[in-house]
């Protein structure tokens, strides 16, 4: 008889087929003539016992049959088929702008652990979450992020790096949000580590485990005071701000809290001073609305120049130094990994998968993930001629 035993993945056994739930947080299924194959079999939480079969002959099969329904994973929050990149995937973690890590070549280093949100911002400029045109989501395994991040640092070997969790979502659906936090911060080079979130899905008691990791600050999208116009904002009427302002308020207890809301013109102007009031001693950081073609943007962009004044007016009249937006620039300069193409280069890659919209896919060729939109091939080999290659972010074009 053989017992299989996991940590990560729980069982219910349907009509028709077993369920099964990844790390709480994605399902998939095996249809029951597949698994009948190993004999009969009965279902547990975390196991399942084969009578029929051998231990070897059990995980070998089994295993055929997890890979396969992995690739039909779809994320229990947003409902969208979602594709698991881990260190056997042949998929690597340099190459996109919305997984893994983006380097520009600075001691500001960004991991993207996971794509999805619970929130539909009005004014999002990667447009994710409720209402979002992206088809898939993507998740990276943990243990595969921080080995790799940890590979990168040491070649950079810079004592001072600043970690910025900040995906293409919310970085709290992430479900080893705190393990991911607590190994990074046991990585010699990393100095601090703040995680960018809308703070709709903290508690009391994440805020302690996360403090406990190590997490050095939370800065959190606040956008508006008023309890109407922040569902609006946030794009979804379960938005409880009031519950927002008290996790602000117990987390500043805990750990650094930064407060980032994006001023949109015209919409919430009249809630920067609320936020600020609000915030008393917590450092308020007002970013400014960007158009971006691939996001959402309900109004016209203003110049920098207007968003500079209003930022001088603001400081003027509340009496407080607000802090500046976040920008590159302002960290120093390290080694950066070789990008290992030219733009206009022809090259053969293997698509790996699909990409986030119906017609893009994700290839790999030395190293490095390539998008490809408008492209229909699922498989196989595929000529690509470079159309981007800046800072190891690699996009190309079917030919």
């Amino acid at each position: 008889m053989a017992t299989l035993t996991f940590e990560t993945l729980s069982f219910t056994d349907e009509k028709e087929q077993l369920k099964i739930l990844f790390l709480k947080s994605f399902s998939c299924t095996i249809a029951k003539q597949d698994l009948q194959k190993l004999g009969t079999y009965h279902v547990h939480k975390n196991s399942i016992e084969f009578p029929e079969a051998s231990e070897k002959k059990a995980v070998h099969v089994f295993s055929i049959l997890l890979e396969k329904a992995f690739q039909n994973l779809t994320s229990i929050v947003t409902g969208k088929r979602t594709v698991y990149i881990h260190k056997n995937s042949g998929i690597p973690l340099l190459g996109t702008r919305f997984i893994g890590i983006q380097d520009r070549g600075t001691t500001f280093l960004e991991l993207k652990p996971i794509t999805g949100c619970i929130m539909g911002c009005s004014f999002c400029s990667v447009d994710e979450g409720i209402g979002s045109k992206k088809l898939c989501d993507f998740f990276v395994e943990r243990e595969y992020l921080v080995e790799v991040t940890k590979k990168l640092l040491d070649f950079k070997k810079c004592a001072d790096m600043h970690i910025y969790i900040n995906p293409h979502g919310e970085p709290l659906l992430y479900p080893e949000i705190t393990e991911l936090i607590k190994d990074l911060k046991a990585i010699q080079w990393i100095k601090t580590i703040t995680v960018i979130t809308t703070g709709a899905m903290l508690t009391q008691k994440k805020i302690d485990e996360l403090a406990d990791a190590g997490l050095d600050e939370l800065n959190i999208s606040l956008h508006a005071i008023d309890a109407e116009l922040a569902k609006k904002l946030m794009g979804n009427p379960a938005y409880n701000v009031k519950h927002v302002l008290d996790m602000i308020q117990y987390a500043a207890k805990k750990t650094k809290v930064t407060l980032a809301p994006v001023l949109v013109p015209g919409i919430n102007d009249a809630e920067m001073e609320k936020i600020i009031a609000f915030a008393k001693k917590i450092p308020v950081r007002i970013q400014k609305f960007c158009y971006n073609a691939l996001g959402r943007n309900p109004v016209k962009e203003e110049s920098w120049d207007d968003f500079f004044t209003k930022l001088k007016q603001l400081e003027h009249k509340a009496n407080v130094k607000l802090q500046g937006d976040i920008e590159i620039c302002n960290f120093e300069k390290t080694k950066e990994y070789a990008v290992p193409f030219t733009r206009k280069e022809i090259v053969t890659a293997e698509i790996k998968c699909r990409g986030r919209y119906s017609y893009e896919r994700l290839a790999v060729c030395k190293n490095r993930v390539i998008t490809i939109p408008r492209c229909k091939q699922d498989s196989g080999k595929i000529k690509v001629q470079i159309t981007h290659s800046s800072h190891n972010v690699i996009i190309g074009e079917c030919i």
